[in-house]
């Protein structure tokens, strides 16, 4: 007679699942939930977000969508002592890639359905930022919001700015790229000769400074000048009329400047 316990198999080993696996299954798991709840974020957390880093000069009104593609009426402001916003016509829409979250670099494309010709790619990471080159029209009343003598002539027109490929690291506020403004059929509230004329500046940023200079495209108030943005800015150029202009542009000259040498000096 046989015994049973002849007849039992050998009892196998569990095998115990390492311990790499099981952080990876868990890193994995917690992942996948961030996505999950990042996935749901509404368009109006970027909102929160932009007004907060831009101190409220850029607003994104009436935010709708996700984190991942969204748009919103955008506004542009002074600054957070401003009591007014400029709203452009149109909606601005985002989309961000996902895969280049995880090495820590957000990457979005931008569009404006009215004020941008073409998307444009931006690129942030936790030292600084890239921006393709791209274009932009705005309004030329946005200027108030840089001080004098901007506020006390209260320009009216159309703004485009055109620039390169910009980049900008967050430590000293650097920025290294051109920058092509132009100032179509511009006029003052304070003038009733409309429009003083069209005009041009070129800004190149080098690091925390750059460089301005103006030029006149047309129109019968001629201004030209140079001078640097940034920790020391400064203007120096001039202003001046066509003489069937000149009585018509004596109070905003007089606003602008000093009269030396039969020319209005400006200096900021």
């Amino acid at each position: 007679m046989v015994r049973l316990e002849s007849l039992r198999l050998p009892r196998r080993k569990l095998r115990q699942t390492p311990v790499w696996r099981r952080v990876g299954w868990l890193a994995l798991g917690v992942l996948t939930a961030v996505v999950m709840v990042a996935a749901m974020l509404p368009a109006a957390w970027i909102a929160d977000s932009v007004a907060v880093h831009t101190q409220r000069r850029v607003l994104l009104a009436d935010a709708s969508g996700s984190l991942w593609h969204g748009s919103a009426t955008l506004a542009l402001s002074a600054g957070a002592g401003s009591q007014t916003a400029t709203v452009l016509p149109g909606r601005l829409q985002w989309s961000v890639a996902f895969w280049p979250l995880l090495t820590g670099t957000v990457r979005m494309v931008l569009t404006h359905s009215e004020a941008m010709p073409a998307p444009v790619g931006l690129s942030v990471t936790p030292a600084g930022w890239s921006a393709q080159a791209g274009a932009i029209r705005l309004p030329a009343a946005l200027l108030e919001g840089v001080g004098a003598p901007f506020n006390t002539l209260r320009p009216d027109g159309l703004m485009r700015v055109d620039w390169s490929a910009l980049q900008g690291k967050f430590a000293g506020g650097l920025m290294f790229g051109h920058l092509t403004l132009r100032f179509e059929h511009v006029s003052s509230a304070v003038s009733r000769l409309r429009p003083l004329g069209s005009y041009r500046a070129e800004i190149d940023w080098n690091g925390a400074d750059g460089t301005l200079q103006l030029s006149t495209i047309d129109g019968p108030l001629k201004l030209e000048g140079s001078g640097t943005l940034g920790r020391r800015a400064r203007f120096d150029g001039t202003a001046d009329a066509d003489p069937e202009a000149a009585t018509q542009l004596v109070s905003l000259l007089s606003l602008l400047g000093r009269r030396e040498n039969n020319v209005t000096r400006l200096r900021f």
